[in-house]
């Protein structure tokens, strides 16, 4: 019965260790930082922005009206130079008046407002991507943070391994120096050593806890001592470059596209319908000396001829295709900065799996050589400060294995950065 009490009890401790504990992957910080970043916002209002554009592109295709109002007076009006018989035409007045209501309705523009929507929808893109581009240069800070905080949490693992072998070899050396069988000297190697290694601990909580808040900050979750940061190797199948800044130049030339079109519409002939009412004096009848009212109405077509012999479209046109031409240099240079910071990558994760390699041979000998001399401490062949410099060694290789390891996951994962997945 004790037994079976004894187990429950283990199992709710170790069950409650579980829920209070937090497992947080780099993909995930990735995603909530992104989500909590301003930036995410930028989408929706750049959606809505787009969207007033077009309704007002769209209100072009609305009959346009305006009211106009003119008083004159001259200094000549038309007269009739002819006098007849008991007829007389009287000359319109100098002072003259008119009102009108003017109403126009685009027929055929050519095109144009369909290319200016195209093009509002287009520089949509381009400002999206922009904020596409925004958020994932903020994941080599979050990466940064993150293998900080991985390598600091298995750096105060190892501490702590290596402070309780130094407290149970203290506890055995100061039984030891009872029995008159070890010096006092060595209970004191020993417990400078712990001190030694309580610093360490100290310093690297602090790190620790930098990290941790601004992973924090960045992610806008709750990152602290309890959570467990969970990464695995990687593995590259696909070298191909997929960066969101590519896509970028894709959408501004596809811009620049959508504005040669524009050109081309702007000098096509537009076709249209008018109409005026208007009250004035004189009215169409100019001979007429009293108010009236009148009303025109017709269909005007327009040709833009100035571009013919100015040759302004061929000029706004090569203007774009040299801006389409910047563009292309600005992704060549872009992909070459990539190609050699993907090259030195590699070389550096082909060395730091040989180190980690080479780490774990070292960590075995180490190893080796620390339990001879903890055993032949225990026969009083060493002193405890020989002890000391053979766990100096192997906790030495410890660490070394623990920062090549991280030193590696983040190799890789900046790798995948610069491919862009």
């Amino acid at each position: 019965m004790k037994s079976s009490i004894t187990c429950l009890g283990l199992w709710l401790a170790m069950s409650t260790m579980s829920w209070a504990q937090t497992t947080l992957s780099l993909e995930e910080c990735y995603r909530q930082a992104e989500q909590h970043n301003p930036q995410a916002g930028q989408g929706r209002l750049i959606q809505e922005a787009t969207d007033l554009q077009i309704k007002l592109l769209n209100r072009g295709y609305m009959p346009q009206s305006r009211l106009n109002g003119q008083a004159t007076w001259q200094s000549e009006v038309t007269s009739v130079p002819i006098k007849l018989p008991n007829f007389e035409i009287t000359p319109p007045p100098k002072d003259q008046y008119k009102l009108t209501l003017d109403v126009t309705q685009s027929i055929w523009d050519g095109g144009l407002t369909q290319k200016q929507k195209t093009i509002a929808l287009a520089n949509q893109q381009v400002e999206q991507q922009k904020v596409t581009v925004d958020l994932f240069q903020i994941r080599e800070q979050v990466s940064g943070l993150f293998f900080g905080a991985l390598f600091s949490q298995r750096q105060l693992r190892n501490f702590e391994i290596l402070q309780k072998e130094l407290l149970a070899k203290l506890e055995k050396t100061k039984a030891s120096v009872q029995n008159g069988i070890a010096i006092r000297a060595n209970v004191l190697a020993l417990e400078a050593r712990l001190l030694e290694v309580e610093q360490q601990l100290l310093e690297t909580q602090k790190r620790q806890a930098a990290a941790l808040e601004g992973l924090s900050l960045l992610t806008g979750q709750t990152v602290d001592t309890k959570t467990v940061f969970t990464t695995e190797s990687q593995t590259m199948s696909n070298l191909d470059i997929t960066r969101p800044e590519l896509q970028l130049f894709e959408t501004q030339k596809q811009v620049l596209t959508q504005n040669e079109r524009l050109i081309r519409a702007k000098n096509l002939p537009k076709l249209s319908a008018f109409a005026t009412a208007g009250y004035g004096r004189p009215g169409l009848n100019f001979l007429a000396t009293n108010f009236q009212t009148y009303f025109i109405g017709g269909i005007q077509l327009q040709i833009p001829l100035t571009h013919w012999y100015t040759n302004t479209q061929g000029i706004e046109t090569q203007q774009l295709r040299v801006n389409q031409q910047r563009i292309d240099k600005q992704r060549e240079s872009f992909l070459l900065g990539t190609q050699v910071k993907l090259a030195n990558q590699r070389q550096e994760i082909s060395r730091l799996e040989a180190l980690v390699a080479s780490d774990q041979k070292l960590i075995e000998l180490r190893g080796t050589i620390r339990k001879a001399s903890e055993s032949q401490l225990d026969n009083g062949i060493i002193t405890a400060s020989d002890y000391l410099t053979e766990v100096d060694n192997e906790d030495m290789a410890r660490q070394n294995l623990i920062l090549h390891e991280t030193q590696l996951l983040q190799a890789q994962n900046n790798l995948k950065l610069l491919l862009g997945h």
